[in-house]
């Protein structure tokens, strides 16, 4: 399995060596990374690489990322175009075809509305405050059957979003350590460390799905559920909600509250200012991600466990075969 690797010492420069990339730190080498089982490489704020390591990278195939000190996407170096234009043909024949692309997008609701719902169930089931989490799973069951009524991409949209609400509605009950809170969900930038926590995970695993869908030769920027817009990579926004609440809301709400992160690992920058991640809980909750997405579980399409990451990469397939196909595609749901 390639693994991913992070570098986030600000003012990092990271030089070619061979099949090596050392990383060095004000003139001082720090670290070296073997590039024979890198698949994917993370630069968080300000880190320089040089022309040699850039030739490394493109020459190894290597998907490099690069985010701000706060986590937030700015951009990736990936090589070549795809190949698989029968692939992509389908894709885009399937994608402008109305009743295909409304069938895609009510598969993909409905596999994230269970997902989130299991998770708000399984809470109850271990003692969890069932007054304030039932409400939100009666009313997203009820969304649920709703999906299947739906005629346009906009009532799909809608369901998405009520459920959404009303699972996040919940989501406060699930945080048990004092000195968290978490009134609902905000963004861009997140203004309270619960969000933060989401935010940087589902921007992590947002790296993760794009890396599949390059891969598997899928165009990333045209899904269904997301409709194209500029910069935006809709098919990977869209494949990434089944993933949400499995690979990032319960990391985050773990991390919480068996004291992994703390209210001190966060700093106010003033009232109506977004909070600040300090730069090693940003480094303990990577690491604690990547851990989350080295876990095996179940997956039933094929009767064995797998990593997760790899997961994701096989339903990418699963979406690519059902444009090929012509079949439906079924979301990731971990039982």
């Amino acid at each position: 399995m390639m693994r991913t690797a992070y570098v986030t010492q600000p003012g990092a420069s990271l030089r070619r060596d061979g099949t090596r990339l050392l990383v060095f730190v004000q003139r001082k080498c720090e670290a070296e990374l073997t590039t024979h089982d890198l698949g994917q490489l993370v630069l968080v704020g300000n880190v320089l690489l040089t022309p040699g390591a850039i030739d490394l990278l493109l020459e190894r195939g290597i998907d490099t990322v690069m985010l701000t000190v706060h986590g937030r996407y700015r951009g990736r170096i990936v090589g070549g175009g795809s190949q698989h234009i029968i692939l992509r043909l389908a894709q885009y024949e399937a994608m402008r075809e109305e009743g295909r692309c409304l069938a895609v997008a009510k598969s993909i609701v409905r596999g994230k509305i269970i997902n989130q719902r299991r998770f708000l169930l399984r809470a109850i089931r271990e003692g969890r405050d069932s007054k304030r989490l039932r409400p939100s799973v009666l009313g997203m069951r009820a969304t649920l059957a709703r999906v299947n009524d739906c005629s346009t991409l906009d009532e799909v949209r809608g369901c998405e979003g009520s459920a959404a609400a009303a699972y996040f509605r919940a989501f406060g009950a699930l945080i048990l350590a004092e000195g968290f809170r978490f009134d609902g969900r905000n963004r861009r930038p997140p203004m309270d460390p619960v969000n933060a926590l989401l935010s940087l995970g589902y921007t992590l695993l947002a790296n993760v799905v794009e890396a599949a869908v390059q891969v598997v030769g899928l165009d990333p920027y045209l899904g269904a559920l997301h409709a194209p817009e500029h910069a935006r990579p809709s098919l990977v926004c869209d494949l990434q909600e089944e993933f949400r609440t499995p690979a990032v809301d319960t990391l985050v709400v773990a991390a919480i509250n068996r004291g992994l992160v703390e209210p001190g690992d966060f700093e106010e920058a003033g009232e109506g200012e977004p909070v600040v991640m300090k730069r090693e809980t940003f480094r303990m909750f990577a690491k604690a991600f990547e851990r989350r997405m080295a876990r095996p579980v179940l997956y039933e399409p094929l009767g064995k466990k797998l990593m997760l990451r790899a997961i994701v990469e096989q339903q990418a397939r699963r979406f690519a075969r059902a444009l090929v196909e012509g079949g439906e595609y079924e979301p990731y749901s971990p039982r």
